[in-house]
């Protein structure tokens, strides 16, 4: 039966890796430090296990291991005697102490924050519950994981490694504790060391932020601290710009509330019934709920390159094509992160259609909503759910004077419309289609190209308008259209 550390390992074949580490542990000086020592003080389970070896070599320890138990060995920094030995998503690191350490305590001294600085001598771990393990805790890091206190060690270990700063966000938004007062003014003071780090190290914990759902939280604290004009200038450029009175907040501060008002959909689609299923399977996406967020978070950045005041260029404050620019500044943005492209490209597409969903509504409004509209918004934009998401946050966040209180249920009115068009127009026109491309080749003898995707929409629209039900009509109305372009 699992007991002491096996007992909390997130993994089916936890009874072998305990083996392994037992009979391991008696032949070196080996220590539980970190990450799992704090995760399993909270009592949760743990996928990551990080053992410092202080007599005896990191890298032999990593090779028994990936050998004993079929895992993959990759060098994380070799010359530092750093190893990973991982599998099917369990990953043991597994290295020698820090430079400059000579015993287990200085190299827990050497550590970020004080809530990291926990080791436990692995045998221990082992043979004992979390409860009765002799923790070595140098700088008092048990009290602040108890207290909910993240508590930077010294500024000299943050100027180190500059990603510390943003890791204590991290440890913010997985609900660790509060950052305090001092770490805090280290933060401050050291904000633009975070550009000496490399991008890929960067986007792992922005990543790891927004698959929380503190994630506008923790970019607020990140605002206070200086930290998000380091890390988000495209976004900071909106402090301080003015929007008409629908809205209550500046540009910057209704991103932040978008991307709040995008977590409180996110974390209850039993509020949103019209798109529960399609929710919940967006929160169990990890890609699909980072490119939604930060759709939420950027679908207006372009404010702060298009705004016109009132009396330029009309009565009130405009912002003309801003989605466009938006667009833009996120895939800046995000490429100078290294953030995926998959996720990049799903959530430009959200933001560049941000605005449309608002002008269908003001059509439906007027009695002048068309199957055609309808259409083209959704083939330019298929993720209807992810739409929804982030059209309902900007309309959730906009509570000035002059909102509508009754314009957000208007605009789940109008989803609930598409949805129910997408299923019951859309999809029987998609299987019932009038002309294929073999149709323009054998009856029209055209040549495949880039005109063929143009003839076969414009037949797709006219079904869905009802102008033609058969196939004789279709090629009707494909000659009509070459006859034009002749």
């Amino acid at each position: 039966m699992a007991y002491g550390l096996a007992e909390w390992l997130d993994h089916p074949q936890r009874e072998t890796i305990a083996a392994f580490l037992r009979e391991v542990a008696p032949e070196r000086e080996i220590y539980l430090t970190g990450g799992a020592v704090r995760d399993i003080l909270r009592k949760k389970r743990v996928r990551d296990l990080d053992l410092t070896v202080v007599d005896g070599s990191p890298r032999q320890l990593a090779e028994e291991a990936a050998r004993r138990l079929s895992f993959a060995l990759v060098p994380l920094h070799e010359e530092f005697g750093v190893f990973r030995v991982t599998r099917e998503g369990f990953t043991l690191d597994i290295s020698g102490l820090r430079p400059g350490a000579r015993n287990i305590e200085e190299d827990l001294r050497l550590r970020d924050f004080t809530l990291n600085a926990l080791a436990v001598p692995l045998s221990e771990a082992l043979s004992r519950p979390p409860s009765a393990w002799p923790l070595i805790d140098p700088c008092g890091g048990f009290s602040d994981l108890s207290a909910g206190i993240i508590r930077a060690i010294s500024r000299e270990n943050l100027r180190d490694d500059p990603l510390r700063l943003l890791r204590a966000y991290r440890f913010l938004a997985q609900g660790y504790g509060k950052c305090e007062g001092e770490t805090r003014r280290i933060i401050q003071e050291l904000a633009p060391e975070i550009h000496r780090v490399a991008p890929e190290r960067v986007e792992y914990e922005l990543r790891l932020i927004f698959e929380t759902h503190r994630a506008s939280e923790t970019l607020r604290e990140m605002l206070a601290d200086g930290l998000l004009a380091e890390l988000f200038p495209e976004l900071y450029e909106g402090a301080g710009i003015p929007q008409p009175d629908y809205h209550h907040l500046d540009v910057l501060g209704h991103a932040l509330e978008s991307l709040s008002a995008a977590e409180g959909i996110l974390s209850a689609p039993e509020h949103y019934p019209e798109f529960e299923k399609e929710i919940r399977e967006m929160v169990s996406d990890r890609e699909a709920l980072y490119a939604v967020k930060l759709s939420a978070l950027f679908h207006d950045a372009g404010k702060s390159r298009t705004f016109s005041p009132a009396g330029e260029r009309a009565e009130r404050i405009t912002f003309y094509e801003h989605e466009k620019e938006s667009v833009r500044l996120f895939s800046a943005w995000a490429e100078r992160w290294r953030i995926k492209k998959k996720v990049i490209k799903r959530a430009s597409l959200l933001i560049r259609n941000h605005m449309r969903p608002f002008f269908l509504l003001e059509a439906r409004e007027k009695g002048r909503l068309t199957a055609r509209a309808k259409r083209r918004l959704l083939r330019d934009c298929p993720d209807l759910p992810g739409l929804f998401v982030v059209a309902l946050s900007d309309c959730l966040s906009a509570r000035g004077p002059a909102a509508e209180p009754e314009t957000c249920e208007k605009l789940r009115i109008l989803f609930i419309e598409l949805k129910r068009f997408s299923q019951e127009v859309m999809e029987r026109v998609r299987v019932k289609r009038l002309l294929t491309g073999h149709d323009l080749i054998e009856v029209l003898g055209l040549k495949p190209g880039p005109l063929f995707r143009e003839l076969l929409s414009a037949v797709e629209e006219a079904q869905v308008e009802g102008r033609v039900r058969n196939r004789e009509e279709a090629l009707a109305l494909v000659r009509e259209i070459l006859a034009r372009r002749r």
